[in-house]
């Protein structure tokens, strides 16, 4: 009996550590004005495809004050996060006629960017545990 448990529980043990441990992520989107359309968030995982591909996309439906996300199963590593708040429903962050943002957003870190969105560097945060973060919405 001994002989055959020991390699057993060996090869379990070995199966089990090659297996990627996810967490949930819980995104508080906060000071949103209204409750028209969505609140969409876009997460990144490397400065190359920040802003450009998106790692997910998950939505919620908007509402006055905060709006809460959860990602399930989420691998542990280095991201990035925007947020938008689409008012009008049509998947995109709509600008008035010099580039300026009609809708509301924000970036993990509550980070800020001059003439842009900000860096990759100031909005990534390491994710290990499963936690809770706060973005506040910022409109213009």
């Amino acid at each position: 009996m001994k002989k055959i448990f020991a390699p057993l529980l060996i090869a379990t043990l070995i199966s089990l550590s090659g297996k990627a441990q996810t967490q949930t992520l819980t995104i508080q989107v906060t000071n949103v004005k209204d409750a028209e359309g969505h609140v969409r968030v876009a997460i990144y995982n490397s400065e190359k495809d920040y802003m450009k591909k998106h790692l997910m996309v998950k939505s919620a439906k908007a509402a006055k004050g905060t709006v809460e996300l959860v990602i399930d199963n989420l691998p542990a590593g280095t991201y990035g996060i925007s947020v938008m708040h689409d008012a009008n429903s049509n998947e995109k962050m709509d600008s008035n006629m010099i580039g300026m943002p009609k809708e509301g957003f924000g970036f993990s870190n509550n980070a800020k960017g001059t003439f842009g969105p900000p860096s990759y560097e100031k909005t990534k945060f390491d994710f290990t545990a499963s936690t809770q973060i706060s973005i506040a919405m910022t409109y213009l």
